[in-house]
């Protein structure tokens, strides 16, 4: 008589034909969950990174001119935009299938926005190309509505990436009149000039209502306290910029938008 068999016995009758069935199907639907697992819905708060990070390399391209092309700065762009380039891959490779595309689209926007953003002639060569800074306002802009285009819901904090966004954007024009007065939003875009004085208050009024819906969230409270103390330092000058003669500080504000943008960075990755 052979040895009995070990384990799972299915014969061929109808009944182990049935159970046959449900042991591939439920085989098949343990596979089908495995590679769902792969991919994630994309964050808010990630694409909100993104976006504050793309005003953000716009300030470094025009940071190059105003310190003389100065190395310190070349590199931490270089960084910033090496940065942004891993952060929309893996949002590319990890996206659910019904924003593929537009994580796909968001990635590509970003290589074009780091060829422009490491390449200004006003640095390297001493003079003012339109079609640079034309080029560099619209493929910022690209980022941003590619960025924009792929959110689906909420996620934790998001109130508070979008102050980030809206202060690196107020930043990134403030650095970009400052290097040179064409160098604004409307060139190229179309877009009308930023209203500073508007914009400051917004950013103002925003802080103030984020404080106190997070005033029991000693995380939320640490960051929003952080940045209230580095947008103090430079509130003052924005309303100015409409004023030719004023002074401007555009390195104090690149300074300080940056580790407003890394601070919030790490509130809503939770680093």
């Amino acid at each position: 008589m052979p040895p009995p068999r070990r384990g799972f016995f299915i014969s061929d009758t109808k009944q182990g034909n049935r159970v046959k069935k449900t042991l591939w199907m439920t085989a098949g639907l343990g596979m089908l969950m495995l590679v769902s697992s792969a991919h994630a819905a994309i964050k808010a708060t990630d694409l909100a990174v993104v976006e504050a990070n793309a005003w953000r390399a716009r300030m470094g391209f025009h940071l190059l001119a105003i310190r003389g092309d100065n190395p310190e700065d070349r590199e931490a762009l270089r960084v910033l935009l090496e940065e942004g380039k891993q952060d929309t891959e893996t949002l590319k490779l990890d996206a659910e299938p019904a924003r593929e595309q537009a994580a796909a689209a968001l990635a590509d926007a970003w290589k074009t926005l780091s060829v422009r953003a490491l390449d200004n002639p006003l640095a390297s060569l001493g003079y003012a190309d339109y079609a640079a800074m034309s080029e560099m306002n619209t493929t910022t802009l690209a980022v941003v509505e590619q960025a924009e285009k792929a959110q689906n819901g909420d996620s934790d904090y998001l109130n508070i990436a979008d102050l980030s966004v809206a202060m690196q954007r107020v930043a990134s024009e403030y650095v970009a009149l400052a290097a040179f007065p064409s160098a604004g939003l409307p060139t190229g875009t179309g877009l009308e000039p930023m209203d500073f004085a508007i914009e400051a208050k917004q950013i103002d009024d925003a802080l103030a209502s984020l404080k106190q819906q997070y005033q029991s969230d000693p995380q939320a409270s640490d960051a929003l306290n952080f940045i209230s103390q580095r947008w103090a330092f430079v509130r003052g000058s924005v309303p100015k910029m409409s004023d030719a003669e004023s002074n401007k500080v555009p390195y104090l504000f690149y300074r300080y938008a940056t580790q407003v943008a890394e601070r919030v960075e790490q509130l809503v990755t939770g680093q």
